[in-house]
């Protein structure tokens, strides 16, 4: 074994759990890859193997890890595998559940029905994997299980979409939210509708916002005061690009909501929004957001509500320097002024064209 370029990855192909147990305690490394360029987590999860899956992640493997020659990951190669036990326990280490494929387009739902796995299909569908997505052949799982004449899958998808669709309850909360009917959004809390609850993914725009988030999103301000008076918690994300409402406000340069959401404290007399959560796709603070569409009135308010002028998005900027890239000549005084002030030590850029280039002065 130990004269084996690739030790623990042989254990895992000979079934030897005993060696790759040794050899993990003895520090060998999770993310060794063969020759093919396969993490032991997707060997093992491509066998089928929970215990030597579960093995691997205890001892940090992994679970993002992407394989590269077609981009799959070890979920994609459990699903093939049609080990419903180590999808399930991928799922519950953080695996993407929808994630495709950069060559093909397939997600591990897709895989699964291609591999006529009929239980692990039944799993991703229970586990909220997204029946609307297409592969890059513009064919939707559902599409793969009717050409392959599969059935019993199909029937599951179908049964899955059916019952994705907006339950009576979160439609109407949603449609009384846009509509900026206050008391009707009232009434239907005080009937039992979540008032963190939130909007079933089914392929749209409102997939997976809170109340909270969708009367942020549309400006709706009384209905922000009213959700959070009824308990509603600011700090929630919303939505695929998981925002707060602050966010929301912002990106939207809502005024008066941004307003209500700085003016809540908790008890401890804490504001209870998070005014500076980074977004996790870009690194954008809700300030950024509200610079980077040119929100003059939103920007005052966030500084004056304490935003920090420091923190960068993952493309390296500020928000001053977002405003420099954009060209808001005003923002940018105005943000200068402020980073004045704060004794920041972030020198002023007179214009776009004095200053030295900036990190996101690339393509994005």
């Amino acid at each position: 074994m130990r004269n084996e370029p690739f030790p623990l990855v042989t254990a895992i192909r000979s079934a030897d759990l005993a060696s790759a147990t040794r050899l993990l305690r003895s520090g060998a490394d999770p993310e060794e890859r063969d020759p093919a360029g396969q993490t032991p987590l997707m060997i093992a999860a491509g066998l089928g193997r929970p215990q030597w899956a579960e093995l691997l992640l205890t001892a940090g493997a992994d679970v993002h890890a992407i394989e590269p020659r077609m981009g799959a990951t070890a979920l994609h190669k459990a699903a093939q595998s049609g080990s419903a036990d180590v999808v399930g326990l991928l799922l519950d280490h953080g695996a993407f559940i929808d994630q495709q494929t950069p060559v093909l387009g397939n997600t591990p739902l897709m895989d699964a029905v291609l591999h006529k796995h009929e239980a692990v299909v039944a799993l991703l569908l229970a586990r909220g994997g997204r029946t609307t997505i297409e592969n890059h052949w513009r064919q939707s799982a559902l599409a793969l299980a009717t050409g392959d004449g599969l059935h019993a899958i199909a029937d599951l998808i179908r049964e899955r979409v059916t019952a994705g669709a907006r339950s009576a309850d979160s439609r109407a909360l949603t449609e009384a939210i846009k509509a900026g009917d206050t008391d009707r959004v009232g009434d239907l809390i005080a009937a039992g509708a979540g008032v963190d609850e939130r909007v079933p993914v089914v392929g749209d725009a409102d997939d997976d916002y809170t109340p909270l988030g969708l009367a942020a999103r549309e400006g709706q301000a009384r209905i922000v005061g009213l959700l959070l008076e009824l308990g509603a918690d600011p700090r929630r994300v919303n939505g695929l690009m998981r925002g707060t409402p602050l966010h929301e406000a912002a990106y939207f340069g809502h005024e008066d909501v941004i307003r209500v959401l700085t003016d809540m404290t908790g008890k401890d007399g804490v504001p209870s929004v998070e005014i500076d959560a980074q977004g996790a796709y870009n690194g954008l603070t809700a300030l950024h957001d509200a610079v980077w569409h040119g929100h003059t009135g939103s920007v005052r308010l966030l500084v004056g509500a304490g935003a920090r002028l420091d923190l960068r998005t993952h493309a390296g900027l500020t928000p001053r320097e977002l405003a420099l890239l954009y060209g808001y000549a005003e923002l940018a005084r105005l943000l200068a002024a402020a980073e004045e002030t704060a004794g920041s030590g972030h020198p002023a850029t007179a214009s776009p064209e004095e200053r030295s280039p900036l990190p996101g002065d690339r393509a994005r």
